[in-house]
């Protein structure tokens, strides 16, 4: 998208990042002489109404929290395109994520414990009001420099939270895998402002590891100990593995008390870290995974010069996924739960329904070469998250999503419903993605064939 030079008396200065529904500009306030952070939500989702609403709710829920950590609105607007926009404040030292770049290795003790305890007081002025941030990872813990050479710790992009009383399933399993709590994989499971205390732990975990913590996809299933992947002493180790604990009761009751327990760690002081309950976990029995026919394939689309055929069948998704756990959902609220009718048609450029939205957000993040926001991993690998999906040298996989990079996105499409919850979305001339129902919005990729 292409902003105005001017919004306001802002002046653009440069685009500092984009995701999947917005991009964050970097703009200066002349009046106040200081830089500002501009979110727009993409072009392509302006006239999704729920997404908008989705994006509007996030500064609404932004500008409530009176908090030095949690990244703060200043003013909302609209763009002469018809875009969404709000300025917020400018994290000019970047986020944690850059840091534990920065520190392969590991990041100081005393560092950590600091950024930990200044995000969990932002995740603690979210709780106070009943909101779940349920994203809460590296790149989203902004960071400011002060005069005094401190980095200040700011939770950003409230774009999947949710108050606790508006909840629904269908935002349920929107995050990062390898910092999202078991229950937000489950709906069987409550969810509530543990979840993201576990997230937290995951970040701490990441900043003493250097490296992002493979996922934990049941209540069951645990992170490797802290002490085995770095050199901290057993009561650092033992504060952040109870943050992990995969049954929310028996994490830290709130992220305060995770900080303060760390920071006592760190200094060397004695920790009471109480192990975990007896009581059981009440899990629903999983019943046997749907067996949906895969249709015929539609007509080969017709080949153009950078066009490259592969295809990506849903067995070869569950080789890379069902090692871990769980099979990966990529989900998304995007409009209608009714589909469009076989072979319907669809606005370029416009999802218009849940099936659509999910496949596009999907195509979306392998271009941007996220394999995290596409829900793709690799569990057998020493640092899971580190696997480039995106990379035809990776181990002969036989992920190659780099032919993704000759889709073209925004192209036209069409929705077909194929029966039994399986719809195809499919764009015209290039390719299409399969995409199996499995409640209402929720939906998880089946089978791509592309370019």
């Amino acid at each position: 998208m292409t902003l105005p030079q001017t919004l306001w008396r802002l002046r653009q200065v440069k685009p500092l990042g984009s995701g999947g529904f917005a991009e964050v500009w970097l703009y200066h306030d002349p009046a106040l002489d200081s830089p500002v952070a501009v979110k727009v939500l993409s072009a392509q989702w302006t006239q999704a109404a729920d997404i908008r609403e989705r994006f509007l709710q996030e500064a609404r829920f932004l500008r409530s929290v009176d908090s030095p950590h949690v990244v703060s609105v200043h003013d909302i607007g609209e763009t002469p395109a018809g875009a969404p926009y709000f300025v917020m404040a400018y994290a000019d030292a970047g986020s944690v994520a850059e840091l534990i770049a920065q520190h392969p290795q590991g990041m100081p003790p005393e560092l950590v414990a600091d950024l930990v305890t200044q995000a969990a007081a932002g995740l603690d002025a979210l709780h106070v009001r009943s909101v779940i941030h349920r994203d809460v990872k590296p790149a989203n813990i902004l960071l400011a420099g002060g005069s005094d050479g401190r980095l200040r710790a700011m939770v950003a992009d409230l774009g999947v939270a949710r108050a606790l009383d508006q909840h629904t399933e269908v935002t349920r399993q929107i995050g990062t895998p390898a910092y999202m709590a078991p229950e937000q994989f489950d709906e069987s499971l409550p969810i509530d402002h543990r979840a993201d205390v576990r997230s937290l732990g995951a970040v701490a975990w990441a900043m003493f590891a250097g490296r992002s913590p493979a996922p934990a996809l049941t209540v069951v299933s645990r992170v490797p100990d802290l002490g085995t992947v770095s050199p901290v002493p057993a009561t650092v180790s033992a504060v952040i593995m109870r943050a992990l604990e995969p049954r929310a009761e028996d994490r830290w009751p709130d992220a305060g008390s995770f900080a303060a327990a760390l920071t006592a760690a760190t200094e060397g002081r004695a920790v009471a870290v109480p192990p975990p309950s007896d009581a059981p976990t009440m899990l629903r029995a999983p019943g046997p995974a749907p067996s949906t026919p895969m249709p015929p394939p539609p007509p080969q689309p017709r080949p153009s010069r950078r066009r490259r055929n592969a295809v990506l069948v849903a067995a070869a998704v569950a080789i890379a996924l069902v090692l871990g756990g769980a099979a990966t959902w990529f989900v998304s609220r995007g409009g209608p739960v009714e589909e469009p009718a076989n072979g319907g048609e669809t606005a370029a450029g416009q999802p218009v329904s849940g099936a659509e939205t999910a496949a596009v957000r999907f195509v979306e993040a392998l271009q941007a070469g996220d394999c995290e926001a596409a829900g793709l991993y690799m569990p057998d690998l020493d640092d899971p998250a580190s696997w480039d999906c995106t990379d035809d040298a990776n181990g002969g996989d036989g992920f190659y999503f780099h032919i993704l990079e000759d889709l073209d996105a925004g192209g036209e499409r069409r929705v077909e419903d194929l029966g039994d919850g399986l719809f195809r979305v499919v764009w015209v001339d290039q390719g299409y993605v399969n995409m199996q129902r499995q409640e209402d919005s929720l939906f998880k990729v089946e089978r791509v064939v592309c370019c």
